[in-house]
């Protein structure tokens, strides 16, 4: 077909280039695991066979020869590395996504031999702002996409900057542990400790006062540690028992949901069952105990004389009624 038939009509937009270089990325990197899958299943070649590795570049200079993994030495073929996760432009995070590709690199060099190459993985792995970026670069042909050095040094100029120096120590000092565990937040401490100024002893007084109080009184117990580091042990050993602990009380069947429990009612008074004595109050239809002016015992009198083992009838220690001497028909 004619290319000037395209001419007649809309010119393509950038947002279509965008998307067609997406499209692109992803199938260099789709192309570029399946690469690695099959030379991870490759068996390693006889030694009297000296033929090149159809993954070298035939016009690649002896000087840039990599050096042979040790890994891969013993093997025959290059180890499998994860991809590291896509770079969206975050600012915090552009160091750690260069390490991972370059680790990447060093385990693979036969695969990524040239700087293009490497810049090429480099897009591939970008999403977001990061990838319009890198893509309005590649679309002009600047001379950073021929040297990896000169493009990983000015992503570093626009995506990396991380919390460092006086802006590290200006929030190492108002961060908090809050409802995360100290394990949890010794990472963000350490980190933002490492980016300050700030000597040993300085942060320990700073990791301490970043606690929860009860971990507080309970560092007030004990012996005062010698390091940062072991502050931060002890701290994760107290933290994960009183966790614990808590969830041991939740779990507690019958446990008082109220915060004051209640007071435990007073035992009942022991009574002494002999042969004499009955087992059970006695019943109704019984002879109605001694009277006074006629009138009949109440039932907290009768129950108060059966506990503290009197008798029934006449209210006396030491008899029952069976054998009371004033009741009727004991005489």
């Amino acid at each position: 077909m004619d290319p000037a038939d395209n001419t007649a009509g809309s010119p393509t937009s950038l947002a279509d280039h965008h998307q067609a270089i997406d499209y692109l990325f992803s199938k260099v990197t789709d192309i570029t695991h399946a690469l690695q899958s099959i030379q991870a299943q490759l068996t390693p070649l006889p030694q009297a066979r000296t033929a090149p590795s159809p993954l070298r570049h035939p016009t690649a200079s002896p000087s840039h020869t990599p050096v042979a993994n040790p890994a891969s030495s013993a093997t025959g073929r290059e180890p499998h590395v994860p991809a590291p996760a896509p770079y969206d432009g975050n600012l915090g995070t552009c160091r750690a996504f260069l390490v991972q590709c370059s680790l990447v690199f060093e385990q693979q060099p036969s695969m990524y031999q040239g700087d293009r190459a490497k810049i090429a993985y480099l897009i591939g792995s970008m999403r977001g702002t990061a990838l319009d970026w890198a893509s309005s670069i590649w679309e002009q042909g600047s001379p950073l996409c021929t040297s990896y050095s000169r493009f990983t040094e000015e992503m570093r100029k626009i995506f990396d900057h991380p919390v460092r120096g006086r802006e590290a120590a200006k929030r190492i000092m108002s961060v908090r542990q809050g409802s995360r565990s100290v394990a949890e937040f010794s990472i963000e401490f350490r980190t933002l400790a490492a980016e300050s100024r700030f000597n040993d002893a300085a942060l320990q007084e700073i990791f301490t006062g970043a606690l929860n109080e009860s971990l507080k009184d309970e560092l007030a117990t004990r012996d005062e540690p010698d390091s940062l580091d072991s502050l931060i042990r002890l701290s994760i050993q107290i933290d994960n028992r009183q966790r614990e602990r808590r969830r041991q009380r939740k779990e507690q069947p019958g446990a008082p949901r109220t915060r004051f429990a209640a007071l435990p009612s007073p035992p009942p008074l022991p009574v002494q069952v002999t042969d004499a004595a009955p087992a059970t109050p006695p019943p109704a239809d019984q002879p109605e105990p001694m009277q006074l002016g006629r009138t009949r015992l109440s039932q907290e009198e009768r129950t108060r004389r059966y506990a503290a083992q009197l008798c029934i009838y006449c209210g006396q220690g030491g008899h029952f009624i069976r054998s009371c001497p004033v009741r009727p028909g004991n005489c």
